[in-house]
């Protein structure tokens, strides 16, 4: 009998292909759809100029400065300039009739559709970095870890709430991750190539957000670190040359991004010396409540959302130090360097922690990635580990989607204040009309640009600032107070006597006639960074005791 031939085997490459492909496509649309979920969220309309993120007005430098004065310098330089670059370019494509038509009238419509192209450039840059997570973990372990780590940072709330803004954090973070990507491609290659991608990568995130040079540790030790017996022998040849790569593609990189950082030295030195006086001293009542900057970001990290892939990433870096673990160094020491920085500066801010958490992430998978790796109890002590990882993550990211999606808390606000405050009587405010209050006055972008923008000032009722001061309030006594927890909330927490006798002469003055906003997140134990709750500030609205008078009105 003739052996009859064995049917060819399907090859299992496409197979594994289309697998990955499914979990690429997966964890896009996943990660794209909770980043879009309440996107909308206080951006302008018919009540207010400004969005109500403070900081988000910056972000347009680069589009204003080029609509209004035809100028590439975008005139601010407390960042680098790419991001500001790349809101630009998303606004000339999305809406380049509003570019080239732009009047004090069409102005506000402007700013609504050009602030909503900034937060989507930061939707964008955290679903690519969900992407790059990916990559950067399978070269290490291989599918089922690389998929934890980017179901992670897809989830983990504190990536999922900034990707709203359209502030710098995540598209730095996007930049960060891809230095860490290509650090550890440099590592096991040592081409040139690697180098100068690893290099350019460094100087974007520079571009993004000047502290993100930081990254630099990752290629510099993966230069140091690569390479194993006779081949460490021939890379020591070059290690010069490497080095040199990497910090010239840098340079580059930032200089093609940034120009206007050295062709307008004399401008963006002052602001580059503000940002950098700012970290040193910080805003003094944040101190004064808050006293270790370590201690501040250990809590915005461990809940909500992180906690337990926080601690892991602990584990993972005593594991990389002392498992020999040489392509996990690079991220280790990035980590390490970026965690003393923030940990040091005197600035508390949340949102400082989102640059490190692509290398948190992939570090806390490491004992998650052992476990997997080995006998069948142990695969299934990974999975618990992984599930304590990702549900806290799933609970808070949700409540934070929806949160964001409600009606905004100031909107609310304003429609209880034109309720019961009469058109003759007066609002009387801590400070001029900012992110954190009801839109009082159609120009809501607080004390500079509101000399900057005189004429879209139009107040619903005569305004009263009055500051945290006793005998002003007494003194004016308006018919309306309104009270945000921004003006408070750190000094009172640092026991500041002058806010204290503030709030006393308040309570005895006036009763609390509603409370509006608050963080719309369960059992979250202590204060959080303050810009978790630019979306809903504490809003409290007073009125005054007592029969009227001519002052106050109503």
């Amino acid at each position: 009998m003739v052996a009859q031939a064995k049917p060819p085997q399907t090859p299992r490459r496409p197979l594994r292909l289309r697998r990955v492909h499914g979990i690429a496509i997966g964890l896009v649309v996943m990660a794209t759809a909770l980043r879009l979920w309440g996107l909308k969220w206080g951006l302008p309309d018919a009540t207010h100029l400004f969005s109500y993120h403070p900081d988000e007005y910056h972000s347009l430098r680069g589009l204003l400065s080029l609509a209004i004065y035809g100028d590439l310098n975008p005139h601010f330089f407390n960042y680098g300039s790419l991001y500001l670059y790349l809101v630009a370019a998303a606004g000339v494509i999305a809406h380049p009739r509003v570019l080239l038509s732009l009047t004090d009238q069409s102005f506000p419509e402007a700013l609504r559709v050009w602030t909503l192209d900034a937060r989507v450039v930061s939707v964008i840059a955290g679903v690519v970095t969900v992407l790059v997570i990916y990559l950067l973990a399978r070269l290490i372990w291989g599918t089922r870890p690389a998929t934890l780590s980017a179901l992670l940072l897809a989830l983990v709330p504190l990536h999922v709430l900034n990707s709203h803004y359209g502030t710098v954090d995540v598209t730095q973070a996007l930049f960060i991750t891809l230095a860490l990507l290509f650090s550890l491609r440099l590592m096991r290659s040592g081409r040139w190539q690697d180098c100068a991608w690893a290099g350019a990568m460094t100087g974007l995130a520079a571009s993004a957000k000047y502290n993100g040079i930081a990254v630099v540790i990752a290629p510099l030790a993966a230069v140091l670190l690569a390479g194993g017996g006779a081949e460490r022998a021939r890379w020591h040849l070059g290690v010069g040359k490497k080095i040199l790569i990497v910090l010239g593609c840098a340079l580059l990189a930032f200089a093609l991004t940034s120009p206007f950082t050295f062709l307008a030295w004399s401008e963006a030195k002052a602001d580059i010396a503000y940002e950098l006086e700012h970290m040193r001293i910080g805003e003094p009542w944040e101190v004064a409540a808050e006293p270790s900057a370590l201690l501040f970001h250990a809590k915005n990290l461990l809940i909500p959302g992180a906690g337990p892939v926080a601690v892991l990433a602990v584990i993972g870096v005593v594991m990389a130090f002392t498992r020999r673990r040489r392509e996990l160094l690079p991220i280790a020491l990035f980590a390490i360097v970026w965690t003393v920085m923030i940990g040091t500066a005197q600035v508390r801010y949340a949102r400082y922690e989102v640059s490190l958490l692509p290398a948190l992430i992939i570090l806390g998978t490491v004992p998650i990635a052992g476990l997997l790796s080995g006998r069948r109890w142990h695969r299934g002590g990974g999975y618990v580990l992984a599930a304590l990882c990702l549900v806290p993550a799933v609970y808070w990211s949700v409540q934070t989607c929806a949160g964001l999606a409600q009606l905004d808390p100031r909107g609310d606000a304003l429609e209880t204040i034109r309720r019961i405050t009469p058109e003759d009587a007066n609002i009387g405010l801590v400070r001029e009309p900012w992110f954190d209050v009801p839109p009082v006055d159609y120009c809501n972008g607080g004390r500079i640009l509101r000399q900057n923008f005189r004429m879209y000032q139009r107040a619903v009722r005569p305004l009263v600032i009055t500051d945290l001061d006793q005998v002003r309030l007494e003194a004016e006594r308006p018919h309306t107070f309104i009270l945000s927890g921004f003006n408070t909330r750190a000094r009172l927490r640092a026991g500041d006597e002058e806010a204290v006798r503030f709030i006393l002469a308040l309570l005895g003055s006036y009763k609390r006639s509603h409370w509006h906003g608050g963080l719309p997140l369960q059992y979250v134990p202590w204060e959080l960074g303050s810009d978790w709750l630019y979306p809903w500030p504490e809003i409290q609205i007073f009125l005054r005791k007592g029969p009227p008078d001519s002052r106050g009105g109503g």
